[in-house]
């Protein structure tokens, strides 16, 4: 079999000290393996806890967790010249984070205004405090409204507004300090307390006067304070996305169009014939065109993964000193190449950014459960949590240009794309390819190789990770539970076993040419990538006949693609899988399959199970034909 190495280009390692540690050693019992493979552990310090999925800057903060220091980042944003300033990025990348320590350094105590004790608390040590003259201006002397929009979501469009609407009126309440305002009229101070209301808030019939809640909200903190406010929303496109496909995306669409409305006027009231909102800040996963969502919105800066440079573009995500520094920390530094295998390589400017998610997960992993980093397999922690419709719902609708394009991408490979960055989640129901291949970068399951002209990039997938999930939801998807699959593959299977390959070569033509007419899917894709999960699917879901199934195994002298057992395990089958691109090839292909299984003595793998036979199948694929060629090894 043909060893296959996902890389990626890297930039050069740039070291940084660890942080010092003073803290004492470990309880001796903390550890009590004493293999010599295991000294890693032997003079572990305690160190500072790694916060999972913690997206509040003050309890990061004062459970004195391990963070990486980003605070350097507030001056660039506050000092720019943009007026509403959209940051994208995928998720699990830290935004939210990062918007809640923006909050923290900026927002005035309400109750004693030149009151910034919590702020010189929170940031003491940070980078951010060697600005004096920047601290003094801006630490804890600006109203700020945060709001987020995670998870408002729901099968229909009054359970997703009832969601937003919940979250609206708990904002309302925290702020419930301005009805003690002199500077709130009788009627401002009645509708804060409606914006209170849950009952209210959460009634679709009051859309139109909920839409005004960011105007009002944002006027009543101007005229109080006597100056404009910033405005922080975390995630502001989740309600669209989520919408995207049902039949109420536009009445979402209408509502949050009103909604954010202030932004191009700068909110409802003026202080000193200034606009009320002094500056806004937006994270989101997409831009959303600014047609469809900010309309007339002047001065507005987009940070997009797309962006050429800017200083912005590691403020999000960890950098290659920031995970040196981490790994260092942590006693990890020879894990260093892995973890840059599996979780690096995303583009961002001139910057390449590790995905925070992962790397935080992976030391947590081997340090709270105290596992020899020479022997943990790295996980694939981001994509069981950020969720893959978007790359099923692609594969529904690949078409033979789409397929090949994957299938360099499997390969490690790049392609060339003009991506829409104006794109709106209503155009997804169109299934236009060029919109499906936007989301997949600025999801994070591809990114950025280089720009090649306007709107025109060169991709690729980032890193071991993202690869490792193309190939598991390529694999499912060829899965389908029908009828039709499952017995195919309950034939094969017993075509397999009794060394009947000429029935194994007309049955899995049969079902190639029949799933890929029916469905216009992946199946289309000249790639072993595709073919293997292809196989993986059909005979997977025979599992009434075939045992023991395994992708990709050790096996030999090196990995077997497919290894399987009948179902008393008295018969093994090695198959080794090859695409070529002439169908004039596919017999000589196929013979160099199985002469493949031999030199590599991949039937090793099937040692144990108690095979009193065992079967070796060449199969070459090219289109939707395949030539099957089986020997008795």
């Amino acid at each position: 079999m043909t060893t296959r190495h996902f890389s990626v280009s890297r930039p050069k390692t740039t070291s940084g000290d660890a942080p010092p540690s003073d803290t004492p050693n470990c309880p001796e019992d903390w550890y009590t393996q004493t293999s010599e493979s295991l000294s890693f552990f032997k003079d572990f310090k305690v160190k500072k806890a790694l916060a999972l999925g913690n997206e509040s800057f003050v309890q990061l903060i004062e459970s004195d967790c391990y963070f990486v220091d980003k605070t350097p980042y507030i001056k660039p944003l506050m000092e720019s010249g943009g007026y509403v300033q959209l940051i994208t990025r995928p998720r699990r990348f830290g935004k939210s984070l990062f918007l809640d320590m923006l909050r923290r350094f900026l927002a005035v105590n309400p109750e004693a205004p030149g009151d910034i004790s919590l702020q010189e608390k929170l940031f003491h040590g940070l980078k951010i405090r060697e600005d004096t003259t920047f601290c003094e201006r801006f630490m804890g002397k600006v109203p700020v409204l945060y709001l987020t929009f995670k998870a408002v979501e729901g099968p229909t469009f009054e359970w997703a507004y009832s969601l937003l609407g919940l979250r609206l009126a708990a904002v309302a309440r925290k702020h419930a300090w301005l009805l003690a305002s002199p500077h709130l009229s009788e009627k401002d101070k009645a509708d804060l307390r409606l914006f209170g209301t849950d009952e209210f808030m959460t009634d679709p019939a009051k859309s139109v006067l909920a839409s005004t809640f960011l105007a009002k909200m944002t006027g009543w903190l101007a005229l109080h304070f006597g100056k404009p406010v910033v405005l922080l929303i975390d995630e502001y496109d989740v309600p669209l996305q989520k919408a995207a496909g049902k039949d109420w995306y536009q009445t979402m669409l209408t509502f949050m169009k009103a909604f954010l409305s202030p932004l191009k006027s700068g909110g409802e009231e003026e202080i000193d014939h200034a606009p009320a909102i002094g500056k806004a800040f937006i994270t989101g996963c997409l831009r959303v065109s600014k047609a469809s969502i900010f309309t007339d919105v002047n001065n507005f800066d987009v940070d997009t993964v797309c962006q050429q440079g800017g200083s912005l573009s590691s403020a999000i995500g960890f950098t290659e000193k920031d995970v040196t520094d981490l790994l260092a920390y942590y006693g990890l530094s020879a894990q260093k190449t892995l973890v840059k295998e599996w979780y690096d390589g995303y583009q961002i400017g001139h910057d390449e950014i590790y995905c925070p998610w992962d790397v935080i997960h992976y030391c947590s992993d081997i340090t709270t459960q105290k596992i020899d980093p020479q022997t943990f397999t790295p996980e694939n922690y981001w994509a069981e949590t950020s969720g893959n419709e978007v790359i099923d719902e692609f594969l529904n609708f690949l078409d033979q240009r789409d397929a090949e394009k994957m299938q360099i991408l499997m390969d490690g490979g790049e392609i060339e794309l003009r991506i829409n960055e104006q794109l709106t989640y209503g155009e997804f129901k169109n299934h236009r390819s060029d919109d499906f291949w936007t989301l997949l970068l600025f999801t994070g399951y591809l990114t950025v190789s280089s720009r090649l002209s306007q709107g025109l990039y060169r991709l690729r997938i980032p890193n071991a990770e993202i690869h490792a999930t193309f190939k598991a939801r390529i694999q499912s998807h060829f899965s389908q539970n029908n009828g039709v699959f499952v017995r195919h593959g309950e034939m094969i299977g017993q075509a397999a076993f009794s060394g009947d390959a000429r029935t194994m070569q007309r049955l899995l033509s049969e079902i190639l040419e029949s799933y890929v007419s029916v469905r216009d899917a992946a199946t289309k894709a000249k790639s072993e990538n595709y073919y293997h999960g292809f196989l993986i699917g059909l005979l997977g879901s025979a599992d009434a006949v075939i045992k023991n199934l395994r992708s990709n195994p050790e096996s030999g002298n090196g990995y077997a693609d497919l290894l399987f057992t009948s179902s008393g395990a008295d018969v093994g089958v090695v198959v080794e899988i090859k695409h070529c691109h002439k169908t004039s090839a596919m017999e000589e292909t196929a013979e160099a399959a199985l002469t493949q299984i031999n030199e590599q003595n991949y039937k090793a793998g099937l040692k144990g199970y108690g095979c009193s036979k065992i079967i070796g199948y060449g199969i070459a694929f090219s289109g939707k034909s395949c030539v099957v060629m089986g020997r008795l090894l």
